[in-house]
């Protein structure tokens, strides 16, 4: 019986993740889910790309660049990356 409902667990785990690493997402449903998250964690804007098999296939800003001028963003805004710097170095080591 607890092999069998574990073997049923397993399977639809590979299931459910297989079904959402094939989902495609929709530009809308992209503009949604960065439209909740903004105001989420509490960030004023950001800038969104999407890239597959080397093709931009989403690229848009979204909110503002600064409260104080209100200047929205699109896909050419510059943030600080801050300390994102270290995921990228230990990304690139790791590829290495």
């Amino acid at each position: 019986m607890k092999k069998t409902a574990t073997l049923l667990t397993s399977l639809l785990l590979i299931l459910f993740v297989s079904a959402e690493t094939v989902a495609q997402l929709t530009s809308q449903k992209i503009d949604s889910l960065i439209e909740n998250a903004l105001p989420t964690f509490k960030v004023a804007g950001a800038s969104v790309a999407i890239v597959k098999d080397g093709k931009v296939i989403h690229q848009k800003g979204y909110g503002l660049t600064s409260i104080a001028t209100k200047a929205t963003v699109n896909e050419y805004s510059n943030f600080q990356i801050a300390s994102n710097t270290k995921v990228f170095t230990t990304a690139a080591l790791s590829i290495l």
